[in-house]
């Protein structure tokens, strides 16, 4: 155990894959984590009460991860492994004798189930190993593109329209005039036929449709589709980054910490002339606030760790002191509560969704509260970078492709999202409420 207990230490606590292996080297479990430290070293506490656990504490001389950058990212790479080894322990902790599938249902307005059976007209993808690796990838493309669960006939509008998980539902559809009723059709087809090129592989050409599409509204000024389409852009870069390239992990382990050091350098690199940044930087915090009108306010902190986010440090705040559509009073609020917790440990680098005056309010709360740490903004308009050099701001314009520019979007677009989401409960709760 003086091995395994020195490979536990030694962990990240940031999302991957990780191989247990017996004393020839055979790998006899694989498993995803969302951080690798805190799910590995769960295997190995003393005198654990599951049968799994105890076997595989015995079995297990010698522990290899890889690193990725997304939970769903490592979800798919489970999957992959799993199919492609067979380890023993993941054989027989199955579901079932039979894998999972995703099934599309051939209905008028499909939707998407989990099967066992192969023997059916339905179309399917997959196999999964585990109902619970199927329902989270389900679950996490449905936030981007939203489909009907309602059993026929549609009655009403059903719960999940609420919270943003139906749109259009099935039920506005069909009771509304014949040209806009053509338009929501359209509208749910195109969800779906997203979520089948997504879970076939073919990630460049939803990304492209909605490019195409988000800058056809906005030539035609329908600046509200526009913007539906633009949040759906940055959810799929959240989720999907680097996945169409799931077997350059395999090729390569390290990969994630190459590119973790490119996106470091060229930081580095852009910020040097501006703010001083330590060298060896690694960790990074961003706040977001998502509200509507100043109802249902929210605001969220997330942590990322060497380029992947540390969950462990993710907190949500629920907007206690203002009342109405204020966004720079709910930041400082969310910036003031986050500093109070001096037991928090500090990042690297602040950075906030926003531009000059976001970053300004940042500032100001650092300095009230006597924190000497390098701050940035990233404003969504131009995807600028804004920093503060002395008395006046300065906004860094990168090309698309900068490694810089990935690593603060895709923090930035995680901190969007887990606001969101939580502004996304709260609203839910509240409908809640009014129906007890």
């Amino acid at each position: 155990m003086g091995k395994i207990k020195k490979i536990l230490c030694n962990l990240p606590q940031t999302p991957g894959v990780y191989f247990l292996k017996d004393q020839s080297g055979r790998i006899i479990y694989i498993g995803k984590a969302v951080n690798l430290k805190s799910r590995v070293s769960s295997y190995f506490r003393n005198n654990p009460k599951e049968e799994k656990t105890v076997q595989i504490q015995a079995s297990t001389s010698d522990i290899e991860i890889i690193e990725v950058f997304s939970e769903f990212e490592a979800l798919l790479l489970e999957a992959k492994l799993i199919n492609t080894h067979k380890p023993k322990y993941n054989v027989i902790w199955r579901d079932d004798k039979s894998y999972i599938y995703i099934k599309l249902t051939q209905t008028d307005f499909p939707s998407f189930y989990l099967a066992r059976k192969q023997n059916t007209t339905d179309q399917l993808f997959g196999p999964f190993q585990s109902k619970r690796t199927a329902r989270q990838i389900l679950y996490f493309l449905r936030e981007i593109f939203p489909y009907c669960t309602q059993k026929t006939p549609y009655k009403k509008i059903c719960f999940n329209r609420h919270i943003g998980l139906c749109f259009p539902c099935p039920y506005e559809i069909i009771n509304v005039k014949n040209e806009q009723r053509m338009v929501l059709i359209q509208n749910y087809k195109d969800n779906v036929r997203n979520i089948k090129r997504i879970l076939s592989g073919n990630i460049k050409k939803v990304r492209h449709d909605l490019t195409v599409k988000m800058k056809t509204h906005a030539k035609n000024k329908e600046f509200e589709n526009a913007a539906l389409l633009r949040d759906r852009i940055n959810q799929l870069e959240v989720l999907t980054l680097d996945y169409h390239n799931i077997d350059r992990y395999l090729e390569n382990p390290a990969k994630k910490g190459e590119i973790w050091e490119n996106e470091r350098k060229s930081l580095l690199e852009n910020l040097d002339r501006y703010i001083k940044l330590e060298k060896q930087f690694e960790i990074i915090e961003c706040y977001d606030i998502s509200n509507i009108s100043g109802k249902f306010a929210a605001g969220s902190l997330v942590t990322f760790r060497r380029s992947g986010p540390d969950k462990s440090r993710y907190r949500h705040f629920r907007i206690k002191t203002v009342n109405q559509p204020d966004d720079y009073a709910m930041l400082n609020e969310v910036i003031s509560r986050r500093l109070k917790h001096k037991e928090w440990q500090l990042p690297d680098l602040f950075m906030v969704d926003g531009g000059k005056q976001q970053l300004n309010i940042l500032l100001k709360t650092l300095s009230n509260y006597r924190v000497n740490v390098p701050a940035i903004a990233l404003a969504k308009r131009f995807e600028e970078i804004v920093v503060k050099n002395k008395d006046a701001f300065t906004s860094i314009v990168l090309p698309a492709h900068s490694p810089a520019l990935k690593l603060v979007t895709r923090i930035r677009d995680e901190a969007h999202r887990f606001a969101h989401r939580y502004h996304q409960k709260l609203r839910a709760q509240y409908l809640i409420d009014l129906l007890q």
